[in-house]
């Protein structure tokens, strides 16, 4: 059976009660029977299922990172605050950043706060969690740090240190110190490079020399002595160098104020160089400036560090940083790529190509996302497979592969990000998403699946 997004999305929570086969539980790969009731497990046991091939169960995949291009329409007659909200709302919104998750195997996600009216308080908070009602699976939704603004209630929040000021970023730590210590003790997440740093570097040429690693290092250990100083539960996103990694690694080995942190896919499958970008595997389609993003592509030496570091446990997740700029927005030089559609197929990259076991998977796409978020957004507990947790999985075929061309996914269908692009376009993944069950609700993409 085969269903539509339109078609999916009338099926009730209680749509199956329970789903066979090898799954990834706590104790590792097992043949298995999970029930479910009311969009919760409601047990797992050993159970021989039919040969069901390369399909794995894992529980259900929670990206940290995904930029939905939506937000509160701002009130007065403010025309110029009224032409940005329109642009910005004709691409990528909350449904549709949705129906990309479920696409690639996502179960939840957090909505960044980088929006040029930001959730910086309680009412445009509130006002952004309410139009993320509007998305298919569930939203933890980030609040801004900015200079006037200070925590209303214990959600995460999101650091951007950034050399182009704007309404959401800090362009000094001059400023952002005077800010932090309102936040003693709160989830912080970092954007990391040091705004101060790259603007000494001056602006011309390409992304990956004016935003040096140098930058990434000096902001790390920036954060690194203010999460001390403060009490911050601190995240660094998207880390992108050897040298702020180690720095890193080795600060959590003699604090208790452990600091956590992500990889985006992006940055362990392509690098930089003079002679241009390279991918991991295959050549992409995509011209060298679709592959602008910050922090940058990194050399080939910190992609594959970074690499191991991921399968050996020294990063703790994988995060998309999904960004749907449009092509003409890529043009014009807007950084970050998308990577929803995609990251269920990427996972099979990692396991046949790079050694990943399925229990490796589960904890940097589930478990350790999930556990980063615990108490966030009012949800059962997640990222387990397990009685009385989430009854959201992503169902993984190995055995099939999916090449991305253009704006589809062959033998599959188009994108579902709104932006219609992929920088994996001309490259085939190693696997492909059957399904992807939210709170009991199946959406199935494969006749395989059952």
């Amino acid at each position: 059976m085969t269903l539509t997004y339109e078609e999916a999305e009338t099926v009730r929570s209680d749509a199956i009660t329970t789903l066979t086969g090898r799954a990834v539980l706590p104790e590792g790969l097992r043949e298995s029977r999970i029930d479910i009731q009311s969009g919760t497990i409601s047990g797992v046991c050993e159970f021989s299922a039919p040969d069901t091939g390369d399909r794995i169960i894992f529980p259900g995949f929670v990206d940290l990172h995904v930029h939905a291009r939506e937000y509160v329409k701002p009130n007065g007659g403010n025309r110029e605050a009224l032409a940005t909200w329109e642009a910005v709302n004709q691409k990528e919104n909350f449904e549709t950043a949705g129906l990309a998750a479920i696409n690639g195997g996502v179960t939840a996600f957090v909505a960044m706060s980088n929006d040029p009216n930001p959730p910086e308080d309680l009412k445009s908070y509130s006002g952004k969690r309410e139009l993320a009602q509007s998305c298919p699976c569930p939203v933890v939704v980030m609040g801004a740090v900015t200079r006037s603004s200070e925590p209303w209630e214990d959600i995460p929040y999101k650091v951007y240190l950034d050399p182009a000021p704007s309404p959401f970023s800090f362009d000094s730590w001059r400023d952002f110190n005077e800010v932090v210590s309102r936040y003693a003790g709160c989830k912080l997440f970092f954007h990391a490079e040091d705004p101060e740093f790259i603007n000494g570097q001056g602006t011309g040429g390409p992304r990956w020399r004016t935003r040096a690693g140098e930058a990434e290092f000096r902001a790390v250990d920036r954060i690194l002595e203010l999460t001390a100083k403060y009490g911050l539960r601190s995240h660094i996103c998207h880390i992108s160098t050897q040298k702020a990694l180690e720095l890193l690694v080795a600060s959590n080995k003699t604090t208790s104020s452990r600091v956590t942190t992500e990889v985006t896919p992006h940055h362990i499958f392509f690098s930089i160089s003079h002679e241009g970008v390279s991918a991991a595997l295959g050549n992409p389609d995509a011209d060298e400036e679709m592959f602008d993003c910050n922090p940058p592509l990194r050399t080939e030496d910190d992609r594959r560090f970074l690499l191991e570091a991921l399968l050996l446990g020294d990063v703790d997740c994988l995060a998309t940083d999904h960004a749907p700029h449009t092509l003409e927005d890529k043009k014009r030089g807007a950084p970050g790529m998308p990577h929803l559609d995609t990251l269920g197929p990427f996972v099979g990259w990692l396991m046949h190509d790079c050694g990943f076991p399925p229990e490796r998977i589960a904890q940097i796409l589930a478990e350790k996302p999930a556990d980063i978020l615990k108490g966030y957004g009012g949800v059962t507990p997640a990222g387990i497979i397990r009685s009385g947790y989430a009854a959201s999985f992503t169902v993984i075929d190995l055995g099939m592969q999916s090449t991305i061309k253009g704006s589809e996914i062959l033998d599959r269908g188009p994108l579902r990000t709104k932006c219609s692009w992929s920088p994996f376009s001309g490259i085939t993944l190693p696997a492909s998403v059957l399904s992807t069950v939210i709170n009991g609700t199946q959406y199935l993409f494969s006749d395989n699946c059952s």
